[in-house]
């Protein structure tokens, strides 16, 4: 234990002494240097309106098939907004594990205690290839982190490449969704974590929360970001 001790302040020390050498700038706003390896700023985080992580929001969402509870960690203002933007197309791995981890603070044990793994929602290979990596992968990564929970990128896999769910209406993202998703290993009796951005109507989720209660798992969460918002490519 005191060995332990000691490596954990020499590790922080260190962690200080390299922020102090090399100033951070914030993801964000851009703004003046910070001495921290966070990639957000203080100002900017405090902009983000946190909500009730823990209230179960499924009355909010219009497609909730297999889905048992629906938390998100903000609501969706400018500074956010700005966020997932940044996440999706410039890129910024290191900020999605950095949110991941700051969602997972924000919840309390027995909430949930019955996840054995986290599965970020997939990418089909093609939209993959365009933008080099998964955001909810690192949201995945950095909530695996804070809760203590194994990621399961390899889960599932989309294996049909859809469009942009942003003007679809119900029966059209329904429609777009059938059959997008492949399940690569047995799930039975397991309670999974399903992480992504944001989250609108719920249909993307909602499809593959069937696919895993359709193969035997017991309960499905869904955890995003953000609360839903009217543009969106859920």
């Amino acid at each position: 234990m005191v060995a332990f001790s000691h490596n954990w302040s020499l590790k922080n020390t260190g962690i200080a002494f390299i922020s102090l050498l090399f100033p951070n700038q914030c993801l964000i706003c851009e703004g003046g240097e910070f001495h921290s390896l966070d990639p957000v700023c203080c100002d900017c985080m405090k902009k983000m309106t946190e909500i009730d992580v823990e209230k179960n929001r499924m009355d909010e969402l219009g497609i909730k098939d297999g889905i048992d509870y629906a938390y998100t960690g903000w609501d969706f203002g400018s500074e956010l907004r700005m966020v997932i933007h940044t996440l999706k197309y410039e890129v910024q791995a290191r900020l999605g594990f950095f949110l991941g981890l700051k969602l997972g603070e924000m919840f309390s044990p027995i909430r949930i205690q019955h996840v054995d793994g986290i599965v970020p929602a997939p990418l089909h290979f093609v939209k993959f290839r365009e933008r080099g990596y998964n955001q909810a992968e690192w949201i995945a990564k950095g909530l695996g982190e804070a809760l203590i929970l194994p990621v399961w990128s390899s889960l599932i896999k989309r294996v049909k490449y859809t469009v942009s769910q942003t003007t679809l209406d119900r029966q059209e993202r329904v429609k777009n969704l059938n059959r997008a998703f492949q399940l690569k290993k047995i799930v039975i009796d397991q309670g999974i974590l399903i992480v992504d951005d944001v989250i609108n109507t719920g249909s993307t989720i909602s499809f593959m929360a069937t696919v895993f209660k359709n193969a035997g798992a017991k309960v499905i969460y869904a955890v995003t970001l953000a609360t839903p918002m009217e543009e969106s490519n859920d």
